[in-house]
């Protein structure tokens, strides 16, 4: 199970449940690290979302709500779907896979190696896609010829490009993940085998392919880019200076000659200077990035350096961490320099993260509070250390410390939820929460959230005020109503029948009347409801006896008393 509904809010998880469970998740592809899926909203949106053990490390989705860094609905519908074993149309399918899975694992152990082996023949014989897929996974340890590989490289183009020679966006994901694994197993075979040039020309033979060829791209080509790049760093980790140096020229020639498409070239350029650069130029580069750094001191965000494979998520510190310890830099040294930067969040998260994994209960809440100072001006940063603060305090029981925070969560957050203030109203005494509910309250600038509080503490009067002080009370009276109902049932009578009046002269087919019919059996619940409903289906059927099907809609009502 993945660690992953914390990332989202809860709305969001609600219309992701929503999206899982009524079939909108396609195309759902789950590896050792990755999960990604087409998802279909207003229109179809593809979906990855990368993981790392049970933590989330990076997710994507093709919607404009998820363009802003937003965890989207998209998203969880694709979690759900992966974590919970869902069907399209929603319901737990995890033990008939499970009995499937199963029976396959039956049927192929019992079978004889000389069946097996015709088999993967047979197969590999059908189409170039499944003979390279073979290959992959059953070449491992066994000698790679360069031209073979490169013929299944090409394969993998032409198993999912159109009549055109393009791929398009329903086969990019797979056409992506099918490729990975070639060049992961395939190339990481020559890498083995010590093949370095072998393996650095096939890379290349690959990546150049990938930067000439038509693609509806939505994520994938920078994917494989990024895969081709981590074999490269494979490569020149091990091989001799001899061949280092012949990579080298090689990308010197071609990091801007047009050899691939101008965004990919990026990616060419940021090898050369980051990953094929001698110590005193990664001196040089590190004493930029600390320039970078030092001139945010004191700021919560470090500066962010684009590369085209670190990306813009990459800080600069984070950066200049990892060029450090390729020069030498050990762990204790690389976080002696952070600690001179406790104002950015991310050195924060990194060692609260660090903290929380040894746990030192302790220095993390020290780490936390430090945080909802550096932060008090991002309502979500404060809320999410005040809830880990929380929970950390509970785990101690320390009891008062829990108290306050709470307190200073339902405070600060707007976004607090019932749940918060019920737990917070649970460690109050009578008194101090006679005093406390009007402050909390008050601070709601949500009327939605102040009516929901107002309403849990049944103060009729103030939730009859806030609502009748709205100009759009409909949904709340809707939504409250029958909370206020004891005390005002005769105002509330008074604005449905207002409204169902004006409902009434509008009224024209069977929908509208069939709105008018729901809002007149709820009139009927409230004190001297039925009496004032008979009123208006009485006037009603003497102002418009043409209207055939709302009079006999009305006739049920003539005799409620």
């Amino acid at each position: 199970m993945l660690n992953w509904k914390g990332l989202f809010r809860s709305h969001i998880l609600e219309r992701g449940w929503d999206y899982a469970s009524d079939g909108s998740v396609t195309n759902l592809v789950k590896t050792d690290d990755c999960i990604s899926a087409v998802v279909q909203g207003s229109e179809y949106y593809k979906v990855k979302i990368r993981y790392s053990g049970a933590e989330i490390t990076d997710g994507y989705c093709s919607c404009p709500y998820a363009a802003k860094g937003e965890w989207c609905k998209h998203m969880a519908a694709v979690l759900y779907l992966a974590d919970n074993g869902m069907t399209s149309g929603g319901a737990l399918a995890m033990s008939a896979h499970g009995a499937e899975i199963q029976n396959i694992k039956e049927i192929i152990g019992s079978a004889d190696r000389k069946s097996i082996e015709k088999l993967l023949i047979y197969l590999a014989n059908q189409d170039d896609r499944t003979e390279s897929f073979i290959r992959a996974h059953l070449g491992i340890g066994m000698f790679s010829d360069v031209k073979q590989i490169e013929k299944e490289i090409d394969s993998v183009f032409n198993a999912y490009s159109g009549r055109a020679g393009d791929i398009d966006y329903y086969s990019a994901m797979s056409f992506e993940s099918d490729l990975n694994s070639l060049l992961r197993n395939r190339i990481g075979e020559l890498i083995d085998n010590e093949s370095y040039m072998d393996a650095f020309n096939t890379s290349m033979y690959a990546y150049t392919k990938l930067g000439n060829w038509d693609i509806d791209d939505d994520g994938e080509i920078a994917s494989i880019s990024s895969t081709c790049y981590e074999l490269w760093q494979d490569i020149i980790k091990n091989c001799e200076s001899r061949e280092r140096e012949r990579i080298k020229e090689w990308f010197e020639e071609h990091s801007d000659d047009g050899t691939v498409i101008d965004y990919m070239e990026d990616m060419l350029q940021d090898f050369l200077e980051y990953e094929l650069a001698s110590d005193d130029e990664l001196r040089e580069i590190i004493k930029g990035l600390e320039g970078k750094i030092e001139s945010s001191k004191g700021q919560t965000q470090c500066p962010g350096i684009f590369t085209s494979y670190y990306g813009y998520s990459c800080d600069a510190i984070e950066l200049r961490n990892i060029f450090a310890k390729r020069l030498g830099a050990t762990d204790e040294e690389t976080e002696e320099y952070m600690r001179g930067y406790m104002s950015f969040k991310s050195v924060r998260d990194y060692f609260i993260k660090k903290a929380r994994e040894q746990g030192d209960t302790k220095e993390e809440i020290s780490l936390l509070k430090l945080g909802k100072e550096y932060d008090k001006d991002s309502e979500y940063t404060v809320h999410s250390y005040s809830k880990r603060l929380i929970e950390l305090y509970a785990q101690n029981k320390d009891k008062e410390s829990e108290k306050l925070e709470r307190r200073a969560d339902i405070l600060a957050n707007q976004g607090a939820s019932l749940e918060d203030f019920r737990a917070y109203r649970a460690m109050c005494t009578d008194k101090e929460w006679s005093e406390e509910r009007l402050k909390i309250i008050g601070f709601r600038k949500d009327i939605d959230k102040r009516c929901e509080f107002l309403a849990d503490e049944k103060m009729q009067e103030k939730l009859f005020d806030t609502i009748w002080a709205q100009k759009d009370k409909l949904r709340l009276v809707n939504k409250y109503g029958f909370a206020l109902a004891d005390k005002y049932s005769e105002q509330i009578l008074d604005f449905y029948s207002e409204f169902v009046s004006r409902l009434a002269d509008a009224a024209c087919n069977r929908s509208r009347y069939n709105d008018l019919s729901r809002y007149l059996m709820r009139m009927s619940q409230f004190t001297g409801g039925k009496a004032r409903v008979r009123q208006l289906a009485l006037e009603w059927m003497e102002m418009y006896p043409t209207r055939k099907v709302m009079c006999e809609m009305l006739e049920g009502y003539r005799w409620y008393s």
